[in-house]
């Protein structure tokens, strides 16, 4: 069957439509002119790129098929409905959809990249570097195709080519934010052994050389606190580095996988608490000011637990959830978050002193927001809340429809301060200034380096009080 397209000039208001994001408007005046024009590729092309811009992966994915049944070497189609199915999850009909593109177009680079985000997806992570390689072969400028690859060795452990990966990557594009960003918090599991000329990887060691475990035996003091981000603040400084991170948490993980996501999206997506939440205990501590909250940081780096629990220190972001610094640690039962609980107390009354004790709390505040007694713990019996039986079904379907990707896996932390560290923290003394924290000014940073953690903290002072 011939291909029947619109003159080019009609194309074009729907082209325009489409790369400005009018997606649904795109999607309505193709299917209208495909009425006048029913053969044309060009409009189930735009119609599936629009479909899948929406989200409606199922029509997009029939919107290709058409194309290809009117011409069935169209390229365009097979990587596009690729990327629909791959979208969707559903990976192995995504890399057959790929491999046709390639058959169609051997020199088709875009294809053997996100064949291999699709591969590696699926946990195939030998199968996504050699399509990665590939994809480099052909394109040797392909920074997208060489953070992609490092993605894939740090996940298959080969931690140097997962570093050399970012670097190409930005040897390429030197302003690319997601191979910054992941370099750096790569750093946070992993001290190269091999010398390397990346600023990023020279700073963090100079900021691993600053010494933690001396002021965690003692009272520390404000004076170490504003040295220790002094000295950071200088290094990254001093090499030019200008950093931004989307991290605003500080974590020292084990290598326990909590799936916090996968909790969380079943929670709002079908409005129950999965099972798992209901063995899940924090011991939280509340520190009363940015000092107080770096303080319970270096506090946690240093802390020796038996199964070395995740542990994490943050600002409070989510406007439905009161408090403002927050130092939190996982624990896999009550009674372990009892014993912890009670054995921080003593260290923090030892380190940072009198007046901030911890407390133990069950799973994510998001909960009790629609299930008030699930915050309720009872230490002597039965807890008010438990699992209802008939959630099961539910999260067994959801996670069905989840079973191709593969399982994150997750490194154990690196004692002692990091790069990533030292840029949440600088984000945290944005939040500080936001809320009025005199103690920021402490710290001496003049620059207002991320405006959106700023209102956003001075947003939070209309609904909850900040005492200082």
């Amino acid at each position: 069957m011939k291909s029947q397209d619109p003159p080019s000039e009609q194309l074009q208001s729907i082209f325009n439509l489409f790369t400005q994001g009018e997606l649904q408007r795109a999607l309505s005046e193709s299917i209208q002119m495909l009425e006048k024009f029913p053969n044309s590729v060009i409009l189930f092309n735009i119609s599936g790129a629009s479909n899948a811009g929406l989200r409606k992966f199922d029509a997009a994915i029939e919107c290709y098929k058409l194309a290809l049944n009117i011409k069935s070497d169209y390229v365009d189609a097979y990587y596009n409905m690729g990327n629909a199915q791959k979208d969707k999850g559903d990976l192995s009909e995504a890399i057959k959809s790929y491999k046709q593109a390639i058959k169609i177009k051997p020199s088709y680079a875009n294809a053997y990249n996100n064949m291999g985000n699709a591969l590696k997806s699926k946990g195939d992570l030998s199968g996504a570097i050699k399509s990665y390689k590939q994809a480099i072969k052909i394109k040797p400028s392909y920074a997208e195709a060489y953070y992609n690859m490092g993605n894939a060795l740090k996940d298959k452990d080969d931690i140097e080519g997962a570093i050399d990966s970012f670097n190409f990557a930005l040897k390429v594009k030197p302003q690319y934010a997601k191979a910054k960003s992941s370099l750096i918090k790569l750093l946070t599991t992993f001290s190269p052994k091999k010398e390397n000329s990346n600023t990023i990887v020279i700073v963090n060691e100079e900021i691993r050389k600053i010494d933690l475990k001396g002021t965690a035996s003692k009272i520390i003091s404000d004076d170490q606190v504003i040295k220790i981000f002094s000295r950071s603040k200088n290094y990254i400084s001093g090499h030019g580095l200008e950093l931004r991170i989307p991290q605003s948490q500080v974590f020292r993980r084990n290598s326990v996988n909590l799936n916090c996501k996968r909790h969380m999206l079943i929670f709002k997506k079908h409005d129950i608490i999965p099972e798992f939440c209901f063995g899940c205990y924090k011991v939280q501590v509340e520190p009363r000011s940015i000092i107080e909250l770096i303080k319970l940081f270096i506090v946690f780096d240093q802390l020796e637990l038996i199964e070395n629990n995740t542990r994490k220190c943050m600002v409070e972001l989510r406007p439905e959830i009161s408090g403002f610094y927050k130092g939190l640690i996982f624990c896999s039962g009550l009674k372990q978050a009892n014993q912890i609980a009670e054995h921080l107390n003593v260290i923090l009354k030892q380190s940072i002193g009198p007046g901030l004790s911890s407390k133990v709390k069950r799973g994510c505040s998001e909960y009790p927001i629609s299930f008030p007694n699930y915050k309720e713990i009872n230490n002597s019996g039965p807890q008010l809340m438990n699992y209802k039986d008939e959630w099961k079904v539910i999260e067994e379907a959801h996670d069905r429809k989840k079973a191709e990707y593969a399982k994150e896996i997750k490194k154990t932390s690196l004692s002692g301060l990091n790069l990533s560290d030292c840029l949440i923290i600088k984000k945290w003394i944005d939040y500080a200034k936001g809320i009025g924290d005199p103690t920021a000014d402490l710290l001496s940073q003049n620059t207002l380096y991320y405006q959106d953690i700023y209102d956003k903290a001075k947003a939070r002072l209309d609904k909850f009080n900040f005492n200082h």
